[in-house]
């Protein structure tokens, strides 16, 4: 298992997982030997933000009006709902979520993390391990 730590999160992979990239608020990870691996296996976008005091529902409609998102029905993981939502990039639709549970199980009010699951989804036990093992900080 690796660990990825960083100023304003951690969190930890599973075996046969790996770092493309990381940075204080950012971490885009895959499942595979090589960087190649990335472009068609499972990865994980993982990007940390301050809330600066808006809600999940007021967060989700900046997105879809500055992203393009398409809003997706809530997720459940480990007995919390979570928004989801949709983003089509070069033809390849990819599901995000919003995601503010810390490993300890308590809810974030201050930071949030936005996840983008490629070439994967929610079915994906490894790729929810990653997810919720985020400690934000």
């Amino acid at each position: 298992m690796k660990t990825i730590d960083q100023k304003t999160f951690s969190l930890t992979l599973p075996d046969g997982w790996e770092v493309l990239s990381e940075s204080d608020d950012e971490a885009l990870v895959y499942k595979g030997a090589q960087i190649a691996d990335s472009l068609e296996g499972p990865t994980l976008n993982i990007t940390i933000r301050d809330t600066d005091g808006m809600s999940f529902d007021e967060i989700m409609q900046l997105m879809v009006d500055q992203m393009g998102v398409t809003v997706a029905p809530d997720v459940t993981i480990d007995g919390q709902a979570f928004k989801a939502f949709t983003l089509t990039e070069g033809g390849v639709e990819s599901l995000g979520l919003l995601y503010n549970r810390s490993a300890d199980g308590k809810e974030v009010k201050t930071n949030f993390a936005i996840i983008f699951f490629i070439h994967t989804t929610l079915d994906d036990p490894e790729a929810l391990s990653v997810v919720s093992s985020i400690v934000f900080k």
